[in-house]
């Protein structure tokens, strides 16, 4: 499972702020693994997406947990919900984030 959010964008617009979450299930194991990202990009239609690196934004985390298949699309929504709290947070307040 994979999630991207464009959390909204800075400098008039033309740079947008993202969280992303992308989620590994290891049957085996019964164990999931949960990359988290956060980075800023053009936002343009002609943009090569290129992730643009902020000070400001967190570094990227993992969190694993021991779970069932069928709670880990649940769980990846709960810690990716967590990560862009702790993203929007990050944000400066003199960098005003547009929604």
């Amino acid at each position: 499972m994979s999630i991207e959010e464009i959390l909204g964008t800075i400098q008039d617009g033309s740079i947008q702020v993202c969280a992303t979450a992308d989620a590994a299930y290891d049957h085996a194991a019964e164990k999931i693994l949960v990359t988290l990202d956060a980075f800023t990009r053009t936002a343009s239609a002609i943009s090569d997406g290129a992730h643009q690196p902020q000070s400001w934004l967190p570094r990227g985390e993992q969190v694993s947990e021991h779970l069932s298949q069928s709670e880990a699309d649940d769980f990846v929504k709960d810690v990716f919900h967590s990560w862009v709290k702790k993203v929007r947070a990050s944000i400066p307040a003199t960098t005003a984030l547009r929604t």
